[in-house]
């Protein structure tokens, strides 16, 4: 395949345009990919290997054991498309590479915040396709894109512009007022500033200033989300003043999860009370919420914190590779050096995993767009473990 660059190109361009051209573009290299997996001209490899694997096969069983035919297309789209991963072997990480990428992020996340700011003027929380979680990891990536190109660029007017892009996406993050967003942008920062702290060759007084400008930026937005959603005062009032939240209240601060979390408490404890072996190891597959008693209430699944919802999802082969993908994750991330300081170029797709792992914490770990974000962190993993060897 020629202009591989570009395939990634227009993989985040329709991504952020259209996600039924987006899954077309996807299929297609999934196909590809795994005819190169076929012809041995692709190796299964990387540091998420094992966990993505632990993730995929539970999930495949157990849609395909207890679901509806039709429930396996789900499966595939929650975890087996995930396996972009893996494509990763087919890109050569650059710089060059790297800052296409973010320029092309930058820029569609431009054209998504003028329409987002639009459908908020009319009343709607929603970017050009999807709804309000859909804003959190457009902009939450683009942050990280306008704040690296902000960090890297020389020439003084484009690096005042990323500066005010970086300011912008973030603080859409921050007006969603949701907490998986929210989380999230603050997980991704933290790996990404820790990298930063560990360079030799940079002054520490000039990283304390961005982590300060990004904290400004957290703490303002916090204050609008809370001013918002007054969901977010009953927990100040819980944290800062002792208050005891009643079962509506922690349904109202949870969106429900608390109610929700009871339910698949009560489906794992008749699983366990029946001896149920296979289910609790490989789950019940995918929209097990509409099949199984008590029903969730939100339908497909039990989501309120993960430990519940994936156990009953994939079981507990599926979670330990969930947890075993985080510990993988953060290992390697939180160990990269860099030696030179241009070496950030690929640090917004180094981390922005954690934007799910932790964001994900009360809602599971997937996303329309996440077999992309996969394969840009898998680029950039060789990109930093061929730095790592020197």
């Amino acid at each position: 395949m020629k202009n591989k660059e570009n395939l990634l190109i227009i993989m985040f361009a329709s991504a952020y345009l259209s996600i039924s051209v987006f899954t077309g573009v996807l299929i297609l290299l999934l196909l590809y990919e795994l005819y190169l997996i076929i012809k041995r001209q692709i190796k299964l490899n990387g540091h998420l290997k094992l966990p993505l694997f632990m993730i995929i096969t539970p999930s495949i069983l157990s849609s395909a054991i207890y679901g509806k035919p039709h429930e396996i297309i789900g499966a595939l789209n929650q975890t087996f498309f995930n396996i972009t991963y893996f494509a990763k072997d087919l890109f050569t990480p650059s710089y060059e590479l790297f800052r296409k990428v973010n320029y092309t992020i930058v820029l569609f996340c431009s054209i998504e915040a003028v329409v987002t700011i639009y459908n908020y003027s009319k009343g709607l929380e929603k970017p050009i396709w999807g709804g309000v979680f859909e804003i959190g990891i457009i902009f939450a990536l683009g942050s990280l894109s306008s704040f690296t190109l902000f960090l890297l660029e020389k020439d003084i007017k484009k690096k005042i512009l990323f500066f005010m892009l970086f300011i912008l996406f973030t603080f859409l993050v921050f007006v969603t007022g949701k907490r998986n967003p929210i989380l999230g942008i603050l997980a991704s920062y933290v790996v990404y500033f820790l990298i930063l702290l560990k360079m030799s060759n940079i002054s520490k007084k000039w990283i304390y200033g961005m982590i300060s400008v990004f904290l400004i930026l957290s703490i303002g937005g916090t204050y609008y989300a809370v001013q918002k959603f007054p969901k977010y005062k009953l927990l100040f009032e819980f944290v800062f003043q002792g208050k005891e939240l009643t079962e509506e209240q922690l349904n109202e601060f949870s969106s429900s999860r608390w109610e929700i979390g009871k339910k698949g408490i009560e489906v794992i404890k008749k699983d366990v009370e029946n001896g149920n072996i296979l289910p609790l190891l490989i789950g019940h597959g995918y929209a097990a919420g509409e099949r199984l008693d008590p029903p969730s209430p939100v339908g497909r699944s039990y989501e309120s914190i993960f430990l519940i919802s994936e156990l009953i999802n994939i079981g507990l082969i599926g979670l330990i590779g969930i947890m075993f993908l985080m510990y993988r994750f953060f290992k390697f991330t939180i160990t990269v050096k860099l030696s030179e300081f241009n070496q950030i170029v690929g640090l917004p797709f180094l981390v922005f995993p954690a934007y799910f792992l932790v964001g994900g914490i009360f809602s599971g770990m997937w996303d329309a767009i996440l077999p992309l974000y996969f394969l840009m962190f898998g680029i950039a993993e060789n990109y930093y473990s061929a730095i790592k060897q020197g």
